[in-house]
């Protein structure tokens, strides 16, 4: 990473330091405003020139000039004799002083409020008197809040203590409380002398509508399924990042687990949105996961690795938009679904600070580990006869081997592996965030820095974000800007892969009696002829103390432009442009003294000893989008429509470049290598991608009881072929507000009672840019003085756009206060799936591209709220929330050309092969061995599930002989496994996943509880069978071992352990490991408390103060006992969490 730290442009250093100027300057600015509003009005200055002129024009005039908002009482006002002035360059101040003088009126200024009241009041006042305190949403008093009788200009503001009076108004009126910031608020007086009023901040989410990223739509009147969740319950579902945190809140949105690479925070997720879409062994065909979601962030398209190292306090809301009404304006990507992430927009009002800090433990999870100690180890060796050969050197070498072993045991070595490479990682983040301004000029600025610290020694994750936002508002035109900086540096662990850990024998030592190093450890196999007797097997520890390099970073730099105008009440306009740039690199370096270069000097390869890869890349995007927005209601009908028409470019350029050759272990940059890889030359790739479209979507209701949508999108893109360059897509949907029919009128408990229904066609585009087209390679061929190219890839020019059809049933229903309920019905269809199919080697080519099937999700969601006690005096609740998901998939229709991938793979599953030839057993070429012949093929077949498992039907282990007995196709038991014999074994979809959530709060506590859970669905547990059968003993072994058939008559689980260097012996797919994947998750519990109305509060500056603590991935109750994260351990996370507004 040392080396593409020093390649960051001159142009990036010079854009980061531009931003870090225009920072520093506004937060100069700010520090410098006595009230930090951008200059307060108060300070600004008066020129006014009038001759005999009305006291309510020149206070017109100074309201204008001063942007202050003035109170007075009409009839007084007018009364007041014309004024003469003359005054140039003064303070408002003054300007009063010389308006007011000689009259019996004086004036009170607080905060952006002046009022204009009578210097003194001898007779009593007629009318109501009305007092009362104003406070804010935490009960703290706020000072400045206008309070007007509504039609006049007659009122008062709240003193430092919140407090307000106002004498001489009718019973009957009405009072007006604004506050810049806040809600403003009617309220009746009805006759009381004492009304307190607590105000709400203006919410950056706006109640009742559904954001989707293109523009904002009524909720009242939306038909698609769409789930808006907002920040606080984004909080309370965790605050590890963003994704897990929806994973928690909905089950259609699945974070695939990875038993491999557990809780490496330098590992993306496989994020899906209702199940998938494309077969997902064919990830190589595209760029990233095939059925992963699009991800929308502030009306633009972004990555995943974006929304990952995303700042959760910056977000506001985040929806997901599942059928096609919702999702269909973002056509050709939007089948997979769509999750749009909106930001927290600046707030007018006074400068705020707000701060946020969590600090955490990484804890490393193991319980899925029940490895042999150092003695039973040895016992299980002896049992099996590792150390009785029957030829003479073999006893020689037996006998030695085992007294080594032996009387290491004695003296008490007993080496716990699994802990060496862990550590309890300490991270901590942070987040600033300035913001202000008034009703013309807001502004927002942010830093935040993460810092993740994996269990495994070395590994961690960093990321710094620096942000600002503009917003103006000039007469009927809102101009926004979001500029953001983004660097992230991580490294990944020294120390390897933690499978190195789990496979070493507990009764080796990793340091002598000296205390140093010990680098090779020597195994017994217990087959062989000679030497052959014994392997080395290498310490990783050794690897962890060289000067290794294993580090990876990218900078982004991306600016957000929008401009919204209001051309009338009916019609807007709305424009957008963003500018994204990412630079990455990448450097991997191990030295030669590193053991992956150990049998170098045996194979005459010493001068190619240490190895260097780097790894470059950039990525441009630019986004242009203009709409125009039409909504009015006429009587009963309410129309709203929207023209938009956007367009997009993108390119992506990486490179690779593998060197070899260093002599020296300290000489850690490329350019010390001497040579390439063998038969290696720099590679790399440059893609480029546009897309046009034009969008039109209409809304109508009638009465807000029937609801019409639809929407079309026609888009053109160069990823297909120059014969299918357009694709169509729409969507019809329909609602039913049931609620405001006649017949529910008055009916106290049902507030919400909406059916919903909606069809239409979205598309796929998570595919390579250029796999319509062909291309050519440049090798070393010479013609003459030409240097030749060889076409690698065939074009398609007939290629078309990946089509999702979806079908969406749905019901919203809210009773009171008390109940929601949500349910959907879902069919979606894939056609014209795209996928890369074996062709013949005649041909020269090994893949084409090409439409071939069609898939069927089908499936339900239901999602329920029960509050069953509140008490809003005492700001206590307790909130029940359970989701559920059904979700079937099948595959309707495949070509018969790509019944070649399931026979290439049959094939390999039949085959043979000997991977002991002279290597160490726990070395990459047994590890490839067992992931290509031993795991279940993915196979697909008309009529089956995407997520079947396929293998031959087990009957279990044959008492007399200890060997597995399986069902053929045909009903026949045999001792021998063949492909042929394959059938479904299994699925690893659930039958129903879903999450539990519990919320409570009671004066200032919080108590919040997410779970999940799944049942119903299957798992192939390969770890199981690697540690159980798949074995050769030289490495550590499961305590379940030791109820493995042993003698004749055994009823056993688990076959006789055969030691052996042939294939013959290993555990190939069988019913017999499959096993029911039932899950209870614990994924995150927090507790909290906040300080609001705390009197202690304001004697150190602050506003508000809140603390947490949460712990992630608590707790995981499972019907199936298996080694989780074997490359990279599972963590628990235990965090502290302070949030401040100053």
């Amino acid at each position: 990473m040392g080396n593409f730290m020093k390649k960051l442009t001159r142009t990036h250093k010079s854009l980061f330091l531009r931003m870090l100027s225009i920072l520093l300057t506004c937060i100069a600015v700010i520090s410098v405003s006595p009230s930090g509003a951008f200059g307060q009005a108060v300070e600004k200055r008066i020129t006014i020139d009038f001759k005999n002129t009305s006291v309510r024009q020149i206070i017109y005039e100074l309201r204008k000039q001063s942007g202050m908002n003035f109170m007075f009482e009409d009839s007084q006002i007018d009364k007041m004799a014309p004024r003469t002035l003359q005054l140039k360059n003064v303070s408002i101040e003054k300007a009063l002083d010389e308006l007011l003088k000689d009259t019996e009126y004086t004036y009170k200024i607080t905060g952006n409020s002046v009022a204009i009241v009578r210097k003194v009041e001898n007779k009593q006042v007629e009318g109501h008197t009305v007092s009362g305190v104003v406070t804010d949403k935490n009960g703290d008093p706020l000072v400045g809040v206008t309070i007007v009788i509504k039609g006049t200009y007659r009122g008062t503001t709240t003193n430092i203590d919140g407090k307000y009076s106002l004498a001489g108004i009718p019973a009957d009126a009405t009072l007006i409380f604004t506050f810049i910031g806040m809600d403003s608020q009617e309220v009746a007086i009805e006759g009381r002398s004492e009304i307190d009023v607590r105000m709400k901040e203006t919410s950056t989410e706006i109640e009742g509508v559904v954001v989707t990223g293109m523009f904002t739509r009524r909720a009242e009147s939306f038909t698609g399924a769409a789930t808006t969740f907002k920040r606080e319950a984004i909080l309370r579902a965790g605050n590890q990042n963003l994704l897990k945190s929806l994973k928690n809140l909905d089950p259609a949105f699945q974070i695939m687990e990875n038993l491999e690479f557990g809780s490496d925070p330098n590992r993306l997720p496989n994020v899906q949105l209702r199940g998938q879409t494309s077969f997902s062994n064919l990830q190589g065909d595209y760029e990233g996961n095939p059925n992963q979601p699009l991800f929308i962030l502030d009306g633009f398209e972004t990555t995943i690795e974006k929304v990952f190292d995303l700042d959760m306090n910056r977000v506001a809301s985040v929806t997901l938009l599942k059928d096609a009404a919702a999702k269909a304006i973002y056509g050709s990507k939007a089948g997979n679904g769509v999750v749009v992430i909106e930001t927290i927009r600046p707030k007018a009002g006074e400068l705020r600070v707000y701060y946020s800090g969590d600090f955490g433990i990484e804890a490393p999870d193991l319980t899925g580990y029940d490895l042999m100690n150092a003695a039973e180890k040895l016992a299980y060796e002896v049992q099996i006869g590792m150390y009785g050969p029957n030829t003479a050197p073999g006893v020689i070498t037996a006998y030695d081997s085992y007294k080594k072993v032996y009387d290491d045991v004695q003296r008490g070595v007993d080496t716990y592996w699994l802990g060496k490479p862990l550590r309890v990682g300490f991270s901590n983040k942070h987040s600033l965030t300035l913001e202000g301004g008034d009703e013309r000029m807001r502004y927002q600025l942010g830093v935040s820095y993460n810092n993740v610290a994996g269990v495994m020694k070395g590994s961690e994750r960093n990321t710094l974000n620096a942000n600002t936002t503009l917003s103006y508002t000039y007469k009927n035109f809102l101009f926004r800007n979001t500029i953001e900086f983004t660097r992230n540096w991580s490294k990944n662990s020294p120390y390897g892969s933690f499978s190195e850990y789990t496979s070493l024998n507990p009764y080796w030592a990793p340091y002598d009696e000296n205390g140093n190093l010990i680098k090779t450890f020597k195994v017994h196999t217990g087959y062989g002829e000679g030497s052959n007797f014994e392997q080395e097997v290498y310490n990783p520890l050794y690897n962890a103390t060289l000067n290794t390099k294993d580090e990876t970073a990218y900078t982004e730099i991306r600016d957000n432009f929008s401009m919204d105008w209001s051309i009338s009440k009916a019609f807007r306009a709305v424009g957008s442009f963003s500018f994204t740039r990412q630079e990455s690199g990448s450097d991997v370096f191990y030295p030669a003294s590193h053991t992956k270069f150990a049998k170098y000097d045996e194979n005459g390869m010493s001068d190619r000893k240490g190895e260097y890869t780097k790894g470059d890349g950039s990525s441009q995007t630019v986004s242009v989008q203009a709409g125009l927005n039409f909504n009015k209601t006429f009587g009963e009908h309410l129309l709203f429509a929207n023209v938009t028409w956007n367009m997009s470019t993108a390119r992506t350029i990486s490179t690779t470049t593998v060197a070899e050759g260093f002599g020296n272990d300290y000489m850690d940059d490329i350019s010390f290598a001497t040579k390439y890889q063998k038969d290696g030359s720099p590679s790399g790739s440059n893609s480029r991608s546009r897309e046009i479209g034009v969008i039109g979507a209409i809304n109508y209701s009638f009465a807000d009881r029937y609801l019409f949508d639809a929407s079309l999108r026609k888009s053109a893109s160069s990823v297909y072929g120059s014969d299918s360059h357009w694709g169509t897509f729409w969507s019809l949907g329909a609602g039913w507000n049931v609620h405001h029919e006649k017949f529910l009128e008055g009916n106290a408990w049902i507030k919400q009672f909406k059916l919903r229904a909606s069809m239409g066609y979205t598309g796929t585009q998570n595919v390579d840019p250029s796999q319509s087209r062909a291309r050519y390679e440049y090798y070393d061929y010479v013609y003459g003085d030409k240097i030749g190219a060889q076409l690698v890839a065939l074009p398609n020019d007939k290629l078309k756009w990946q089509r999702n059809m979806d079908y969406n049933l749905g019901v919203d229903v809210t009773l009171k206060r008390f109940l929601t309920l949500r349910a959907d019905y879902y069919i979606q269809r894939t056609d014209d799936l795209l996928s890369n199919i074996s062709l013949p080697p005649s041909t020269g080519f090994l893949t084409y591209t090409e439409n071939l099937g069609k898939i069927e999700n089908r499936g339900y969601e239901l999602a329920v709220s029960v509050t069953p006690w509140r008490d809003d005096e005492r700001q206590a609740y307790v909130t029940l929330s359970a989701t559920a998901l059904h979700n079937k998939n099948k595959i309707k229709k495949i070509y018969d050309i790509f019944k070649n991938s399931n026979d290439e793979q049959n094939s390999s599953l039949d085959g043979s092969y000997d991977y002991n030839d002279g290597q160490p057993g726990d070395t990459e070429v047994l590890e490839k061995y067992l992931n290509k012949f031993t795991k279940p093929a993915t196979l697909y077949y008309e009529g089956c599930s995407m997520t079947a498992i396929w293998g031959v039907r087990s009957l279990g282990i044959d008492p007399a002989t200890g060997q597995e007995m399986f069902l053929t196709k045909d009903g026949r038991s045999t001792y021998t496994w063949s492909s042929a014999d394959q059938v479904v074994i299994g699925d690893t979809s659930p039958k129903m996943s879903g999450t539990l959530n519990l919320n409570a709060g009671y004066k200032g506590f919080t108590f919040s509880a997410s779970c999940s859970y799944k049942f119903g669905g299957d798992l192939y547990n390969s770890e199981l069978v690697a540690r159980m059968e798949n074995i050769n003993g030289q490495s550590n072994l499961d305590r379940r071992l030791f109820n493995a058939w042993q003698k004749v008559g055994d009823v056993a689980p688990y076959k006789v352990t055969v030691i052996s260097s042939g294939s013959t012996n290993y555990t190939k797919p069988t019913s017999r490991f499959v096993q029911k994947n039932n899950e209870l998750y614990i994924s995150s519990v927090n507790v909290g408390y906040d300080f609001a109305g705390a009197a202690w509060l304001k004697k150190i500056a602050l506003e508000r103060l809140k603390v947490s603590f949460y712990m992630n991935e608590l707790l995981r109750l499972s019907s199936i006992d298996i080694e989780r994260g074997t490359s990279y351990p599972f963590a628990r996370n235990f965090s502290f969490s302070l949030q401040a507004t100053f």
